[in-house]
C-alpha cells in the first residue's frame, strides 16, 4: 500500500515536472514570437516599433522561473552530493544565460535584442533535452561546500563567456553590414562601438572569473585527482590564454573586428569542450 502511494506520489511530482518544460517553452516561444518580426522588419530596412516591453519581459521571465523549477531535481541532487547529467547541466547553464540576458534587457541594456532569438531558442532545447533525453550519471559532487561554489562558478563562468560569443558574433554582422552599406537606419540596431564596448567587458569578465575558476579547480585537482579533471583543466587553461591574449591585443595593438570574433569564438568552444567533452567521452 505505501509502495503504491510512493510510486503514484513519484508519478504526479513527474507530470508536474513535465507541465512545467511544457509552459516553460510556451513562453520562451511567445518571447520569440514578440521579438523575432521586428528584428526581421529591421534586418529588411522596414519602420517598426519595439515590442510591447511589459509584456515581453512578463513572458520571459516566466518561461525562466517555471525553466528554473523544472530543475528541482539537479538543485537538490547538487546540494546533496548525487550525481547528474550533461543534459541537466545543459539546460542549468542555459538557463543562467537567458537569466543574465533577459536582466540585462530589464536594465536598458539595448544590445542583446538580436541575441535573445539565439539564447531563447539555446533554452528551448535545452529544457527539452534534458526531460525528454535523461543520461546516464556521469559526475559526482561530495558534500563539499567548497566544491559547490566551484561549480557553480565554473557554470556562472562559462554562461558569461557564451554572452561574450554571441557579442562577437553580432560585432562580426554589424561591422560587415557597415562595411558593405547594407546596415538599414534603426533605433533597435545598437551602435558598434557600444556593442564593443559590451563585449569587452564581458570578455574581461569572463577572463577574471576564469582565473578564479582555475585556481580553485588546482586546490580540487591536488586534493581528488581524476583523469577526466585533468582535460578539463587544460582546455580551460588553453581558454583562459585565448581570452587573455585577445584582451592583450585589444589594449596594446588595438585588435577589433574579425581576429576578435575568432579568439571569443575559439576560447569558448575549448570552454564547451572543458566542461561537456569528459563527461561525453564518459558516457561514450
Amino acid at each position: 500500500m505505501i509502495e503504491r502511494k510512493l510510486e503514484w506520489i513519484d508519478y504526479k511530482y513527474e507530470d508536474i515536472g513535465m507541465w512545467l518544460v511544457i509552459f516553460s517553452v510556451f513562453f520562451y516561444l511567445s518571447s520569440l514570437l514578440l521579438i523575432t518580426p521586428m528584428l526581421l522588419k529591421t534586418q529588411s530596412g522596414e519602420q517598426v516599433q519595439k515590442p510591447n516591453q511589459a509584456l515581453f519581459f512578463s513572458t520571459s521571465f516566466l518561461a525562466i522561473i517555471l525553466h528554473c523549477f523544472s530543475l528541482t531535481d539537479l538543485f537538490t541532487q547538487l546540494i546533496s552530493g548525487q550525481n547528474f547529467t550533461v543534459t541537466a547541466i545543459g539546460s542549468l547553464i542555459s538557463l543562467i544565460i537567458a537569466f543574465l540576458s533577459t536582466s540585462a534587457m530589464l536594465l536598458r541594456i539595448k544590445t542583446l535584442w538580436f541575441l535573445l532569438p539565439i539564447i531563447y531558442s539555446f533554452a528551448i532545447m535545452n529544457v527539452i533535452l534534458a526531460t525528454l533525453l535523461p543520461s546516464h550519471f556521469l559526475y559526482h559532487l561530495s558534500k563539499n561546500i567548497a566544491l559547490f561554489i566551484h561549480v557553480g562558478l565554473s557554470l556562472f563562468t562559462y554562461s558569461v563567456c557564451f554572452i561574450a560569443a554571441l557579442y562577437s558574433i553580432q560585432i562580426f554582422w554589424i561591422d560587415r553590414s557597415l562595411k558593405n552599406k547594407k546596415l538599414p537606419f534603426s533605433p533597435i540596431i545598437p551602435p558598434l562601438m557600444l556593442v564593443e564596448r559590451h563585449f569587452f567587458r564581458l570578455m574581461l569578465t569572463g577572463e577574471l572569473l576564469l582565473t578564479i575558476v582555475l585556481i580553485s579547480g588546482s586546490f580540487h585537482l591536488a586534493k581528488d585527482f581524476a583523469p577526466q579533471d585533468i582535460q578539463k583543466a587544460v582546455f580551460s587553461f588553453l581558454a583562459w590564454c585565448v581570452f587573455g591574449i585577445a584582451l592583450i591585443g585589444h589594449w596594446k595593438l588595438y585588435w577589433r573586428g574579425k581576429r576578435i570574433v575568432i579568439y571569443a569564438i575559439l576560447g569558448t568552444t575549448l570552454l564547451t569542450i572543458a566542461y561537456f567533452g569528459s563527461r561525453l567521452m564518459l558516457e561514450i
